[in-house]
């Protein structure tokens, strides 16, 4: 059996990373937000490139303590559970209809029930693949960086799914966020998973 060397494995990833950027920003793919159906992200993930259409989704790394011996280490794991990103292309006729199809899929993301589906600025796209990328290729420890105080955002599960607030702070090394949000004609503060976040469209 042939054995990759680590170093060999992190030019792949981030020639990879290198070409989502690209991809990104020089296509005219629009993002949508998927949620899938409990532990089927890998399953959506094949249906949707199955169809033809462009999906992603975002791994980052974590650190665990193993159950049998105190050693820490390292694994690569999903940045939002449940979620992933599917990249449209209009002019070919691509529409969230093929997504629904989809194996695994539970729905697209909108800002309200009745709205058409959320569309991912580039900005925020690109500021995922470089976290992801900080993650898988730098061995850096990211989980819960994605967002910053100040950041707009929008709640995605939940409760309080489609509301927006403003990161006032976060907890937990990240994992948590300080959010003030904005419902019913008044503000009210809450803590939130920073997994439950997106990034409110500008």
């Amino acid at each position: 059996m042939t054995k990759t060397a680590p170093n060999a494995e992190r030019r792949v990833l981030e020639r990879n990373y290198q070409f989502m950027r690209a991809l990104i920003k020089c296509s005219s793919l629009e993002w949508v937000v998927v949620r899938t159906n409990p532990d089927c992200e890998d399953r959506a993930f094949e249906g949707i490139n199955a169809a033809g259409l462009t999906a992603y989704l975002p791994m980052i790394t974590e650190l665990r303590r193993s159950k049998t011996r105190k050693e820490r280490f390292t694994v690569s794991c999903l940045m939002f559970p449940r979620y992933l990103f599917v990249g449209l292309d209009a002019r070919a006729g691509q529409c969230c209809d093929m997504i629904r199809k989809c194996d695994g899929v539970e729905k697209i993301l909108s800002t309200t029930l009745e709205a058409a589906p959320h569309r991912v600025p580039m900005r925020e796209m690109l500021r995922i693949v470089d976290t992801a990328c900080e993650a898988e290729v730098g061995q850096k420890l990211v989980k819960g960086q994605l967002f910053s105080v100040g950041d707009q955002v929008m709640l995605v599960a939940g409760v309080g799914a489609q509301l927006k607030g403003e990161v006032r702070s976060l907890r937990r090394g990240g994992e948590l966020a300080r959010v003030e949000i904005k419902a019913f004609g008044r503000t009210t503060k809450a803590t939130v998973p920073v997994d439950k976040l997106t990034f409110q469209k500008p």
